[in-house]
């Protein structure tokens, strides 16, 4: 028996599907309930100034802090989105 092209796109769909809802699922993310906020002086573009002269991004400052903030215990690590889902 011969399936035409338009039977197998519901199954291929269908696995299709599966598989990005499992890699979106298994992407480590920060946990939803940890905050971080951060400050520093800019220059006249915006962009932050650091305390030793080089270059850095909001991005960085960022990380940094919520980096600390794991490492103080105040934050969780990341962790898989699915994990974050399950409460």
């Amino acid at each position: 028996m011969k399936h035409s092209p338009r039977a197998l796109m519901l199954p291929a769909c269908s696995v299709a599907a599966i598989i990005a809802f499992g890699w979106y699922a298994a992407q480590t993310v920060r946990p939803p309930d940890c905050a971080v906020a951060v400050s520093a002086f800019t220059d006249a573009d915006g962009q932050p100034l650091s305390g030793n002269g080089e270059k850095v991004t909001w991005d960085e400052l960022a990380e940094r802090a919520y980096q600390d903030m794991v490492a103080s215990g105040r934050c969780d690590p990341p962790a898989a989105r699915w994990r974050h889902w399950l409460g």
